[in-house]
């Protein structure tokens, strides 16, 4: 976790505006009239890898990073993966230009230390128009191919946005390598499976060791590269006579994340389908970036969850006293979010389900047609805020 000092006061801006009117409204809450506060969140895979890599001719690295700024205005808060600090300072020119955006907190991947097999960082990356007061990272044990290389693992980060807690996990897991054969396809299976479980294990027990009060108030997300396809690789598995499994990996691992709770896939929700986020390379989609082999293989293997703790069971009520006098209180329908009070003022934070978006971030007059190999995925929250009558 990371501020810029000098930007102190500048942080506060509107979030500060909120603060002053919030104060105001236990004197003059007759004068209000309901608002909305909004905001916008963007999970994306930039493939901003270290040089000498690239998958073909060229990578057109800096280009494509000066190509995203002008989007940094659509977003609060930014998730991204493969933005990789090794070799180049691509990273940190991003995150620079983030802080002149409004981005003055951020957090990324930890470094891998000297005695570490890995090279090169995890490249995970959030940036964030809101103070982040919590942030934790965890590596997973190991991968395998190129993928062993990086330190992968998960950041979250505790966002404070007015009274409530935007908590966000970040991940990439192992990626899936079609032509080294059965025998790799399967470990990759197997590496996915238990990085998956060790991410479940650390949103938990994340949430597990949080205030009750905190719990609350905040919205769950998981995002980010999960490599896990919805559609079970089946056009780039037939292509190269791969096995499918007796289970669905994505299915087996939505059965993991409502273990301990409810997962809703925000844009399985919203389009009762799995819109594809990699391999979409027909019409005016990319030709540069996509590698030969995953070219039109139509993967949907980028996701946005949102994540909804059981606190009636026995694990989340060990420490923590989640009962109250009307005995304890669920949080599978955050309906107990009405019954708190906060400050006698009717708010809530909401996910807005019907706002789930596909960003191409196509370009036009470049010699690339979009700015990352993947699409990106975005998400909208809300706040019922109170505005003065005219």
């Amino acid at each position: 976790m990371n501020i810029l000092p000098s930007k102190k006061r500048e942080i506060q801006n509107q979030y500060q505006i909120f603060q002053n009117e919030e104060e105001d409204l236990s004197k003059e809450s007759d004068k209000y009239k309901p608002n909305n506060f909004n905001l916008k969140v963007l999970t994306y895979n930039f493939f901003l890898r270290p040089p000498p890599i690239k998958t073909n001719e060229d990578d057109y690295k800096e280009e494509r990073l000066n190509d995203f700024y002008p989007f940094l205005k659509k977003f609060d808060i930014i998730c991204m993966q493969e933005v990789f600090g090794a070799v180049h300072n691509r990273k940190n020119k991003l995150i620079q230009k983030a802080r002149e955006n409004g981005f003055f907190y951020y957090m990324k991947s930890n470094s891998p230390s000297l005695f570490s097999k890995c090279l090169i960082d995890g490249g995970l990356l959030i940036l964030s128009k809101y103070p982040i007061l919590e942030s934790n990272y965890i590596d997973y044990d190991y991968c395998v191919l190129s993928d062993s290389l990086c330190s992968k693992g998960a950041i979250f980060v505790k966002i404070k946005i007015l009274d409530f807690f935007l908590c966000i996990f970040n991940t990439h897991l192992q990626a899936s390598y079609f032509d080294a054969g059965q025998k790799f396809w399967d470990l990759c299976i197997k590496v996915r499976k238990e990085q998956s479980e060790k991410l479940i294990n650390f949103i938990y027990s994340t949430i597990y060791k949080m205030k009750r009060d905190d719990v609350l108030r905040s919205k769950f997300i998981l995002l980010g590269d999960f490599n896990i396809d919805a559609h079970d690789y089946k056009e780039t598995r037939n292509k190269f006579n791969l096995s499918k499994g007796i289970i669905s990996e994505y299915e087996s691992f939505k059965l993991k994340l409502n273990k301990l709770g409810k997962a809703i896939d925000l844009f399985e929700n919203k389009f009762k389908e799995h819109p594809f986020t990699f391999g979409v390379n027909d019409k005016n989609y990319d030709k540069v970036l996509t590698g030969k082999i995953e070219l039109n293989s139509h993967q949907t293997i980028d996701y946005i969850w949102e994540i909804i703790p059981d606190l009636t069971l026995p694990i989340f009520n060990l420490y923590n006293d989640y009962t109250g006098k009307n005995g304890t209180i669920p949080l599978n329908d955050n309906s107990n979010l009405s019954n708190f009070n906060f400050k006698n003022i009717d708010k809530k934070l909401e996910i807005l389900y019907d706002s789930p978006e596909v960003e191409t971030f196509l370009v036009e007059n470049r010699p690339y047609q979009q700015l990352s190999d993947h699409f990106g995925l975005s998400i909208q929250l809300s706040i019922n805020l109170f505005n003065k009558m005219n």
